[in-house]
């Protein structure tokens, strides 16, 4: 659950500042320790910020799990055995989009079938209802490169 434009923000900010500093101090050693001054704050300020992201990301989580522990020990077994059902549904679906899209570039060109490939938007629509289920609830920490 990062958000991604959240240290673009924080760098602007850092750019900005730096640049507002040199413009007004005309003493070029204050202006450097201005500079140094504010960028250490905004520092400070960034690793805060990514604090509070890691404990709302981990109540989320907590949250999470504490539905899908309610949900597991009800009597109602229709509810009970929902989630399981449209994750395994969402797998199948999932499943059935991929083979057809591997298979069908074999089928002859006669049948008016064209080369189709995976579209990997519509891939993850069809697999989120399993990888939420599993516990997955987004790919940004991979695409940004973070652990």
């Amino acid at each position: 659950m990062a958000i991604p434009f959240l240290g673009k923000i924080i760098e602007t900010i850092v750019g900005k500042g730096s640049d507002i500093i040199k413009e007004l101090v005309t003493d070029k050693d204050l202006a450097k320790q201005l500079d140094h001054a504010f960028r250490t704050q905004m520092a400070a300020q960034d690793a805060s910020f990514k604090q509070l992201e890691l404990s709302a990301e981990q109540s989320m989580f907590e949250a999470q799990q504490k539905t899908v522990q309610a949900e597991l020990h009800q009597s109602d077994l229709y509810t009970k055995r929902t989630r399981p059902k449209i994750a395994r549904q969402s797998w199948y679906i999932t499943a059935v989009y991929a083979l057809s899209s591997m298979l069908l570039p074999v089928a002859p060109e006669a049948w008016g079938l064209g080369a189709p490939s995976i579209d990997w938007q519509i891939f993850l629509v069809l697999a989120s209802p399993a990888l939420t289920y599993m516990g997955v609830r987004g790919f940004e920490k991979w695409k940004n490169g973070g652990t």
